[in-house]
């Protein structure tokens, strides 16, 4: 099996293997807070037990979509599968959001009532230090393996991990002040409402940079102008020009013009564009495929507009233009 293969398979075993162990601890921290959380009475617990029901179908999602987006390019999809991975992103966004407004929505009818009239337990306390620390736990090794297989979804839903954690804090701080006084009992509705604030945050930072790839956005200016300072300095570059770069599939596209002396031969022109690619390639991991396009050098700065201009292209050697002229075939 060619490397390229074996390397997917590896980096689709790993994500799903990760996905699997969120799944697992989910499951039991959704049990866990849901049952401390209708035992106690606690409208902040059972979000926060919701939430974590939201991080498992996020999970599920990962396991399904890494067995498609891991796979190598093919006829159908030459530029691979990693478009899938953006649409799975888009869904673990847009589970964030909804579940954040629909924990918001119900906090915000509870602050002020008395529906909850039942003092929460220490069970609720331990619940929610349990959370707190299995999140975080898992966030850390969640983030370590996406950075490890380049997974923009795997990172994404360590951040949901991230923000299941974090929503446990106002939780605990909620449980615990009611535990030792009913007149705190208030707390736990706007602890409800505070845990929404970090879920739907949390599915905005998600959403971002996915919105971004599906709209064909620049990357960062930052790591635009790193590549092409790096293409300027290539041996045998004298100008580069409609420089294109593009988010797309969890990575970055580049196209770009370069213009080389006009008199080089043909193969000393692909030498030079292959190198610039390779150059550009080697800047970002990001980088997906870079297609440099090679033209003869035209003092106005595009072959395609000078020749346009003057039916011809330019020789620096006799410093003159040259008419192009079409070879028919026999």
């Amino acid at each position: 099996m060619p490397d390229i293969f074996q390397e997917s398979q590896d980096k689709s075993e790993i994500i799903q293997h990760t996905a699997v162990v969120g799944l697992w601890v989910n499951i039991i921290l959704t049990v866990l807070k849901g049952y401390a959380g209708v035992l106690s009475g606690s409208r902040a617990l059972i979000a926060d037990a919701v939430h974590s029901l939201s991080d498992l179908t996020t999970d599920i999602a990962i396991i399904v979509g890494a067995r498609f987006w891991c796979k190598p390019p093919d006829d159908t999809h030459p530029l691979g599968h990693k478009g899938i991975e953006t649409v799975v992103s888009l869904f673990i966004g847009l589970m964030l959001l909804l579940t954040g407004v629909g924990i918001t929505i119900d906090s915000l009818k509870a602050i002020g009532s008395d529906s909850s009239s039942i003092r929460p337990s220490l069970f609720a306390i331990i619940a929610a230090v349990l959370s707190l620390v299995a999140k975080e736990v898992l966030f850390r090794w969640t983030l370590l393996k996406a950075r490890e297989t380049g997974s923009g979804a795997l990172a994404a839903n360590a951040w949901h991990h991230r923000s299941d954690g974090f929503s446990s804090i106002p939780v605990l701080v909620a449980v615990t002040a009611s535990f030792f006084s009913s007149s705190f009992m208030f707390l736990d509705s706007i602890g409800g409402f505070i845990v929404s604030i970090f879920v739907i945050k949390a599915g905005w930072n998600v959403l971002q940079p996915v919105i971004g790839e599906v709209t064909n956005s620049a990357p960062p200016s930052e790591v635009v102008s790193k590549m092409k300072k790096a293409a300027e300095k290539e041996t045998g570059v004298i100008s580069i020009h409609k420089f294109r770069a593009r988010m797309q599939g969890g990575g970055i596209y580049v196209d770009l013009h370069l213009q080389v002396d006009s008199d080089i031969q043909v193969i000393d022109g692909y030498a030079i564009g292959k190198s610039v690619e390779v150059c550009i390639m080697e800047c970002d991991s990001s980088v997906r495929d870079v297609i440099a396009r090679v033209e003869p050098f035209s003092p106005c700065g595009d072959a395609d507009n000078c020749s346009r201009l003057s039916k011809g292209i330019y020789s620096r050697e006799k410093n003159e233009y040259i008419a192009l002229q079409r070879v028919k075939k026999e």
